[in-house]
């Protein structure tokens, strides 16, 4: 319980941070909490830390993107401070602490765990958000070309 009030309070100082209107910040902050307990339940069942990222970054990418058509406004307000928690701050300062040592061994192998980490990130927001604009395309295409057979 303590892990989610420290998410949701993550992902609100993200979100004052860059300004977003305090009525959003409470949505801000509810995509941040849902996106951390996928990739946090997902690790319990012994899923791949990168797959838990990929998973959660999509689960962000659809729930910006409905709170932006429900409120009106860019989904960017809602992705940028939901990622946040799933960012690997962590693993990068391990490649570098890894580095300075002089473990160069272990230093590619977590450079290269949060690299991945970061593209499965960066890949689920754009998958979310391609199918998302794919399916209102597509609606508002059958709707155009129903108006057209009447």
């Amino acid at each position: 319980m303590v892990k989610i009030i420290a998410v949701l309070l993550i992902s609100a100082s993200v979100g004052i941070l860059y300004r977003i209107p305090r009525k959003l910040l409470l949505y801000v902050s509810f995509v941040g909490m849902v996106a951390w307990l996928i990739m946090y339940i997902t690790m319990s069942f012994g899923g791949n830390g990168i797959l838990a990222d990929f998973l959660a970054s999509v689960a962000i990418g659809v729930i910006a993107e409905i709170l932006a058509r429900i409120l009106r406004k860019p989904a960017t307000i809602f992705i940028i401070p939901g990622f946040i928690p799933l960012v690997p701050g962590g693993d990068a300062y391990m490649t570098m602490l890894y580095m300075v040592e002089g473990n160069y061994v272990d230093g590619v192998a977590k450079g290269m765990q949060t690299i991945l980490t970061a593209g499965a990130i960066a890949f689920g927001i754009f998958v979310s958000s391609t199918i998302f604009r794919l399916i209102k395309n597509y609606n508002l295409e059958s709707c155009s070309t129903d108006v057209r057979k009447s």
